[in-house]
């Protein structure tokens, strides 16, 4: 191509975009009556907005969004009489903003489309306005963008590519091409899986560390905690590779391969590594999804009639919870009482030697997996993270506040002005009881409102239908 002919096409294509963006501006301007568009500017009130960085409660608010910000946040006795601006009734509930799931799996194009639909309502019903997805695939690409234009109703999708595991990895040289070919695709970060050899490990870290892509999930045996650490890992989820890490050297189960997380090694860890590996975990800058849920209902005293009678199991279909039951009742069997309680007990621990180190905590449940139902499970996630010793308000901030800062997000995790507008409206106040979050009077996305009544229609449609 000529130089005239290139610069007479640059500056062609300089004055289509000009047009294009005046267009824009005018879609978005009021009309010409002089009203706003109601459905792009939305006043919620009279709530209390409950401010994340801070813990403080501000009652008698109006939250004023518009094009998907919050645009201003006033006194809800000066924010009377608005033209133009849709009003939602408050109720005087609790404004929080918008909670993540962490540890999510999106599902596989394969599914077909209403299941996928399904899923991703129930976790935009539940409050949940981000979501990372920890299996990725090309089709989670072409989602992220349906989600992000809201063609598609669910939270905001940060996804994987396809799995890195002992399977998928053949030598580290393929591991490397492997990096850099989800790299050119666009995903989001690499999904890391079990059975990785530590120089395959390496080779993926080195690789995406060119290519500025974190990687986080599982730490593979031959892989350890130390070289997680030193490769800074973005994220290890499900407390991966601690168990073993807190054997002592001599005793009779170190080095011995974990199982289901490591529950094998109950009887040999010791909780006092705890807190130096806590520490070292801070030092490196790495980040845990713990996903209690997952591991309590597997491994806890519930019983399985209990789990079977949580509120989200209605939306799951007969053959789905056996097969869940299954897995339930097999894990059981493999580990006696007292070492699951031992266990359990030892990753509580953890937990409160993370949050005390300033090793960041992120809220992630794995859902859907074993008898946890998308959405819901988070709840109970907040619930366990408060049970292991986290105050209310540092459990809501790992799926508030930390995933924001995880993402290296200025305008997301709180309820400020030029804050992006995901927020979730509660009936009462989840910093005096976490169970609260699980009350949602609505929830915004994106400065999309959903009232309880729109909540509650799809969620009968998915209730008939059963994921």
């Amino acid at each position: 191509m000529t130089g005239p002919v290139r610069q007479y096409l640059t500056s062609y294509s300089v004055q289509l975009l000009i047009l294009f963006s005046l267009m824009m501006v005018a879609l978005a301007s009021p009309a010409g009556d002089g009203k706003e568009n109601p459905i792009r500017t939305i006043l919620i009130g009279p709530v209390h907005v409950v401010l994340m960085e801070s813990g403080e409660v501000t009652p008698g608010q109006a939250v004023i969004t518009r094009n998907g910000r919050i645009d201003s946040i006033i006194s809800y006795s000066e924010a009377k009489d608005r033209p133009g601006t849709t009003l939602v009734d408050g109720e005087n509930g609790y404004l929080i903003p918008g909670l993540a799931e962490m540890h999510a799996h999106i599902p596989s194009q394969g599914r077909g489309e209403q299941y996928a639909r399904d899923i991703l309502v129930l976790y935009l019903a539940n409050g949940i306005t981000t979501a990372r997805g920890m299996l990725g695939e090309p089709w989670h690409l072409e989602l992220r963008e349906k989600l992000a234009s809201q063609e598609w109703m669910g939270p905001r999708l940060i996804t994987s590519g396809p799995s890195f595991n002992g399977k998928t990895v053949s030598s580290p040289a393929q591991a490397a091409r492997m990096v850099r070919v989800q790299a050119r695709a666009g995903y989001d970060f690499l999904k890391l899986h079990p059975g990785l050899e530590l120089e395959e490990f390496e080779a993926i870290a080195d690789a995406a560390h060119k290519v500025k892509l974190p990687f986080a999930g599982h730490v593979s045996f031959a892989v350890g905690l130390d070289a997680a650490l030193r490769q800074h890992q973005a994220s290890i989820d499900h407390l991966d590779s601690y168990a073993q890490a807190m054997v002592p050297e001599g005793a009779p189960l170190h080095g011995e391969a974990p199982s289901f997380f490591g529950i094998n090694l109950a009887v040999g860890m010791d909780s006092n590594f705890a807190p130096r590996l806590a520490k070292a975990t801070a030092a490196a800058g790495v980040w845990n999804v713990p996903t209690l849920s997952l591991i309590e209902n597997l491994a806890g005293e519930r019983s399985v009639e209990t789990l079977l009678a949580r509120p989200g199991m209605v939306y799951v279909s007969e053959d789905l919870k056996q097969v869940w039951i299954n897995h339930v009742n097999r894990l059981r069997e493999q580990a006696s009482w007292s070492d699951r309680q031992r266990f359990l007990m030892l990753r509580r621990t953890l937990i409160q030697e993370l949050q005390a180190a300033g090793a960041g905590l992120l809220l992630g449940s794995d859902a859907p997996q074993i008898m946890n139902v998308p959405g819901f499970s988070i709840h109970e996630e907040l619930g366990f993270m408060v049970g292991s010793g986290l105050t209310p308000l540092q459990a809501l901030q790992s799926g508030t506040r930390n995933v924001a800062a995880f993402f290296k997000e200025e305008m997301q995790g709180d309820v400020k002005p030029a804050y992006v507008a995901d927020l979730v409206l509660l009936r009462s106040n989840p910093l005096e009881n976490i169970a609260a979050t699980s009350d949602i009077l609505g929830v915004m996305r994106a400065g999309s409102w959903y009232s309880r009544e729109d909540l509650d229609r799809l969620l009968a449609a998915i209730k008939g239908r059963g994921i």
